[in-house]
């Protein structure tokens, strides 16, 4: 009776840790899907879904702060007709989680931004043969991964 007993509990935690590893979405997808609704919120031009994957201290290697981008984001929306986003190579990865228990992740890319300008296609972002490499670090926070620097 007792090894019947262990075999049926034995059997319920194999079963519950397959249900964690993959049943349940792991970091590195739901970093994917965040950039990925980055993605699609630029092309959308929705600010709103934009700003809420930016964190409020970003900084750049440029200079550009959390403000900075906020407006240009806001002369990008204004001045364009419709925008295109061509990723490559995307590549993720998970850093470290801090002792407040934040995620820390990296992305890199090759990245092609294309824009429509009163019926001309430009290209805003990138090479015409080759995407520009872009660097992006995030940190998760209230569920969703938040930009919080880059290198392009």
């Amino acid at each position: 009776m007792k090894i019947q007993v262990k075999l049926i509990i034995g059997a319920v935690i194999a079963v519950i840790v397959f249900m964690i590893i993959i049943l349940l979405p792991n970091e590195r997808k739901l970093l994917l899907r965040d950039i990925n609704s980055l993605k699609e919120s630029v092309e959308k031009e929705d600010k709103i879904k934009v700003l809420r994957y930016i964190s409020d201290d970003y900084l750049d290697g440029h200079g550009v702060d959390f403000k900075g981008l906020t407006s240009i984001i806001d002369e990008f929306f204004k001045n364009a007709d419709s925008i295109n986003i061509l990723m490559s190579g995307l590549k993720v990865k998970i850093d470290s989680i801090n002792r407040h228990k934040t995620i820390f992740a990296q992305c890199s890319l090759g990245l092609r931004v294309i824009a429509k300008y009163e019926e001309e296609k430009i290209l805003v972002f990138g090479g015409v043969i080759q995407p520009g490499s872009v660097f992006g670090y995030f940190k998760k926070k209230d569920g969703v991964y938040k930009l919080y620097s880059a290198r392009y």
